[in-house]
């Protein structure tokens, strides 16, 4: 149900699929949601995590080092894909980070970001109340077109992106802090589906496929709907 909000799940399912076996590494990769699910679809993902408690449960998902985005522990042209889920705004260098990623990414390979941005009133409103998320100070704010052009000008070409979620995430604090409001998932689902069109300037969240220049073929818009 969540994927009707969550649009990127099935890009993000297409493309993992569209290479059985290639290299990701999952930078900021927590306790490692994100590495079952891009196991499950059939990558061989790599986890990094700053935090020594939360590596360690990643790396009962799959092989994951302690380290910053800022400084990759990886070879040049190590991996095909480089996954990034809401960690630009805890970065302390984004440029950094994004140059890191061009230098590992494989030519051809490709960078895949969710991130929170500030276009929604909302979100400023929350993070105004809320500096930090999870114990994790947010470094950096960011609206959606300033993300796209910080990445293009690392220099990634930008193939696809969109906004997503303008009441969803808002609503969702709620269940976290007493369950069974979840049974009003459903209504709050659908309001964002129903809406997401016309508000989509007001989402809270992206996602971005951008590619390092070189083998064309190799992902061969993987990301495109067929």
């Amino acid at each position: 149900m969540k994927e009707r909000v969550y649009r990127y799940r099935a890009i993000e399912r297409r493309i993992v699929a569209s290479q059985p076996g290639a290299r990701l590494l999952d930078v900021g990769c927590g306790a490692g949601a994100n590495l079952r699910r891009l196991r499950r679809y059939g990558g061989a993902p790599i986890g990094i995590e700053p935090d020594v408690a939360r590596a360690k449960k990643g790396a009962t998902v799959t092989p994951t080092v302690v380290g910053v985005g800022e400084r990759l522990p990886f070879c040049g042209e190590s991996f095909e894909l480089v996954y990034i889920s809401h960690v630009l705004h805890h970065a302390r260098d984004l440029e950094e980070v994004l140059s890191e990623c061009l230098r590992v990414l494989v030519p051809g390979g490709l960078l895949f970001v969710i991130e929170t941005v500030e276009d929604s009133p909302l979100l400023r409103l929350a993070r105004f109340l809320q500096p930090s998320w999870q114990g994790d100070a947010v470094l950096n704010r960011f609206r959606f077109g300033e993300l796209r052009r910080r990445i293009a000008a690392t220099g990634f070409d930008v193939e696809a992106s969109a906004t997503f979620n303008w009441i969803y995430f808002a609503w969702e604090l709620l269940p976290i802090a007493f369950r069974p409001l979840r049974i009003f998932d459903p209504l709050f689902v659908g309001l964002d589906t129903l809406f997401r069109r016309p508000l989509a300037k007001w989402g809270a969240h992206c996602w971005l496929v951008a590619r390092k220049a070189g083998r064309e073929e190799l992902w061969a818009g993987a990301w495109r709907e067929s």
